[in-house]
């Protein structure tokens, strides 16, 4: 496993989400209340980016069929979509986001 870097801490306003590419792989960054999370930036239903949905609290909101996941725990919350979202643990360190990847990732 290897640290990366995604993103600036300040890049990522409070209530907000950004996603990030790394090696054409797609994750969702959001500050809920100054907490981060991250987790991969597709529905697990239809090949839909969450990014282009909408938060709710600690939720992400499918821009397609309207499937709510959790930004904890990754699980899918209604149907259509019933496979969790891969939750991906942050380091913040200095101001920066840095995720453990693969080493085939980075």
């Amino acid at each position: 496993m290897s640290k990366v870097k995604l993103a600036n801490l300040e890049d990522i306003s409070i209530g907000d989400m950004k996603q990030i590419s790394l090696k054409n792989y797609n994750y969702l960054i959001a500050n809920i209340d100054g907490q981060i999370f991250i987790v991969d930036d597709l529905c697990t239903h239809e090949d839909a980016e969450l990014t282009m949905g909408c938060l709710k609290g600690k939720t992400v909101k499918c821009p397609l069929h309207g499937s709510y996941f959790d930004l904890v725990t990754g699980e899918a919350l209604n149907e259509p979509a019933d496979e969790p979202i891969k939750v991906h643990h942050p380091i913040i360190e200095n101001g920066q986001i840095y995720i453990n990847v693969k080493e085939d990732v980075v």
